[in-house]
């Protein structure tokens, strides 16, 4: 799929976003060795943590996802709670799926490229509820404090980290 295909897909999800009043940018993610891709990032604010969401297309799927927690410091035992947990909320929750990628905890939802308003909001909104119910949760069972993780994107290896990126 080609860059302005894409790009203009995201233009059709942020029309949505313009519905729920949800203040979003277009932003290039990648860097000049490896592809670029259009991005819409917004934020989600919660108990005043703010955690950036990243809304991009691959073929006929739309990607939503947002770093909620990066792993890298915690012993086995705790990471080994910390995934069950992320296990019990995707039981839990409707439309959240928690995932690990490379040391790092993603709550990430998927719709198709032609979703209608009330789809796309159901989906879009759990991530919220997702970033409450794991906040809320960890807290009581771990007392591990979580951290805001706006500003960290992917970059070419697939890793989240934070970096200056590109603005359409």
């Amino acid at each position: 799929m080609s860059y302005i295909s894409e790009r203009n897909n995201i233009g059709k999800i942020a029309l949505h976003l313009d519905q729920i009043n949800i203040p979003y940018r277009f932003q290039d993610i990648g860097d000049q060795e490896d592809k670029i891709f259009p991005a819409l990032i917004c934020t989600f604010r919660v108990e005043n943590l703010e955690f950036d969401v990243i809304i991009y297309n691959l073929n006929k799927w739309i990607h939503i996802k947002t770093l909620v927690m990066d792993t890298a410091d915690l012993s086995s035992d705790i990471l080994l709670k910390v995934y069950e947990l992320c296990l019990e909320l995707n039981y839990d929750l409707p439309e959240v799926t928690f995932s690990a990628f490379q040391k790092n905890i993603f709550i990430e939802v998927d719709c198709l490229v032609d979703v209608d308003f009330d789809d796309f909001k159901a989906e879009f909104l759990s991530i919220g509820d997702g970033i409450e119910a794991f906040i809320s949760t960890i807290k009581q069972r771990q007392n591990i404090s979580i951290q805001s993780t706006k500003g960290f994107v992917p970059d070419k290896n697939s890793k989240m980290r934070r970096k200056k990126i590109k603005t359409f």
